[in-house]
């Protein structure tokens, strides 16, 4: 796994920002600490993230983590610095997300309709499907064109209840832009900020640090395997 970056905001004097390798969960980093006392400047600000963006760029960081309000994001990616992609972490997450909506709005999966949306059959797509087929009663696969085969085949490997698109559901799991949005609790899994609907997901046991978007640090701590979706819970935010 590449080197990850911090880049955190602290509240001291001084212009050049601070280095220091260190750990999350396990995972080699390089913290980038930037003097940001209150009152600074944006220019000022934005020439001190820059030194900090080349100090970790020249460590061969490509991937960063921040706070979830970081406003530098911009200087950052000048910088061949980018965020964490959290597409593939959520949609691997998909069916977890649909069953906690459906308990958040005390809704049995035997009387549960999840809608699956997106652009094409995708291997996460796909995978939700199956898993989804013996948890809850009715599916609704809503993907222009591919979307028949794969209910026929639901249907025929194992018997599901799969309803056309357009149908409400409870619950839409949206893999893509263009897929369509059948009633209830909407997780749009895509993108370079997936929404989901005010639920929120945590390690079962441990805490992840403070001051860091929790989403980007599940991805790289699931991509590297020392969280495996089963030791994740999901509340409501």
């Amino acid at each position: 796994m590449d080197l990850v970056g911090i880049v955190a905001l602290e509240a001291r004097k001084g212009r050049r920002p601070a280095l220091e390798e260190g750990a999350v969960w396990g995972m080699p980093a390089l913290w980038a600490g930037v003097p940001a006392p209150p009152g600074l400047r944006e220019a000022r600000l934005r020439r001190r993230t820059e030194r900090a963006a080349a100090a970790l760029a020249r460590a061969g960081v490509r991937r960063v983590l921040a706070a979830e309000d970081f406003p530098c994001w911009p200087v950052l990616e000048a910088a061949g610095l980018r965020p964490v992609e959290t597409e593939p972490f959520c949609q691997a997450m998909a069916v977890p997300l649909a069953l906690a909506a459906l308990r958040r709005a005390r809704i049995l999966r035997a009387q549960a309709t999840v809608a699956l949306a997106g652009q094409r059959v995708s291997r996460p797509l796909f995978a939700a499907a199956e898993a989804l087929c013996p948890q809850v009663r009715r599916l609704v696969v809503d993907v222009p064109g591919e979307g028949e085969e794969l209910a026929a085949w639901l249907r025929e490997e194992y018997g599901a209840a799969v309803l056309p698109p357009g149908t409400a559901a409870d619950v839409t799991a949206c893999f893509g832009p263009a897929g369509g949005e059948s009633g209830g609790a909407v997780l749009r899994l895509y993108g370079p900020a997936p929404q989901l609907d005010g639920l929120r997901l945590l390690p079962e046991e441990g805490t992840l640090p403070p001051g860091l978007a929790p989403l980007p640090l599940l991805t790289l701590l699931w991509e590297c395997g020392r969280l495996r979706p089963e030791q994740i819970r999901i509340f409501p935010a």
